[in-house]
């Protein structure tokens, strides 16, 4: 995609997948963190192998809509050389992860078979 589409504040609820691979691990980890720690927000796992859709390693973090408007552009002026895909949750995996996705920085393409299509 040569003009990734921003992350738009229309959902009630995201996920934010910060993309990495093993040089960058640390560097995700303590990105991370720090947005648990400076938003309060939901960390998952740090997956260290392909999971779902995402064709990269990848952390999720958990926010609302409340939290968009100070939590994104902190988090676009701090990922560096990071790829993040962020999406709304609607309910609808499919739509989430393509009319419903956004991206702060590249955009990485998606294996999106894991939702039938």
């Amino acid at each position: 995609m040569d003009n990734p589409r921003r992350p738009v504040n229309v959902h009630e609820a995201y996920h934010a997948h910060v993309y990495f691979d093993p040089a960058t691990a640390d560097a995700a980890r303590r990105l991370c963190t720090e947005a648990a720690n400076r938003f309060g927000l939901e960390v998952g796992r740090f997956h260290e192998r392909l999971v779902g859709p995402h064709t990269m390693w990848s952390c999720q973090i958990r926010f609302g809509a409340g939290d968009f408007d100070r939590f994104i552009p902190w988090l676009d002026e701090h990922r560096d050389e990071f790829t993040i895909f962020v999406h709304g949750l609607t309910g609808d995996d499919l739509k989430d992860h393509t009319e419903y996705a956004y991206w702060l920085g590249d955009s990485v393409n998606l294996d999106l078979r894991v939702f039938g299509s």
